[in-house]
């Protein structure tokens, strides 16, 4: 399993782009690579009409490694059942921590 979490940004054809400045998205893939785990995540969310500004985090997940951070383990889980999960954090438009702003 991969986890990625990448830092996006509402394209224009976003139907929320007027409410959301931004999100996280912590994606659980599973997959034979990473190349092509990365690939699913960074299509999926292009099709979900966000773009991907950053990438924060990239990472072999185990199921002992997700044990370290259990509010994941649901995910993790999920994942092992239909092969990807994405949770998106969203923020605000105009957010203290909404680069955009300003």
């Amino acid at each position: 399993m991969f986890f990625f979490q990448f830092e996006v940004r509402p394209k224009q054809t976003h139907p929320k782009r007027d409410q959301y400045g931004g999100a996280m998205v912590n994606c659980w893939v599973l997959r034979d690579t990473q190349s092509q785990a990365e690939a699913v995540a960074r299509g999926w969310i292009g099709d979900e009409d966000w773009r991907i500004t950053g990438v924060k985090e990239v990472m072999l997940m185990t199921r002992e490694r997700q044990a370290e951070h259990p509010d994941g383990m649901q995910y993790f889980e999920q994942a092992e059942i239909d092969r990807e999960v994405f949770v998106f954090h969203t923020w605000p438009v105009g957010a203290p921590d909404d680069k955009n702003v300003g």
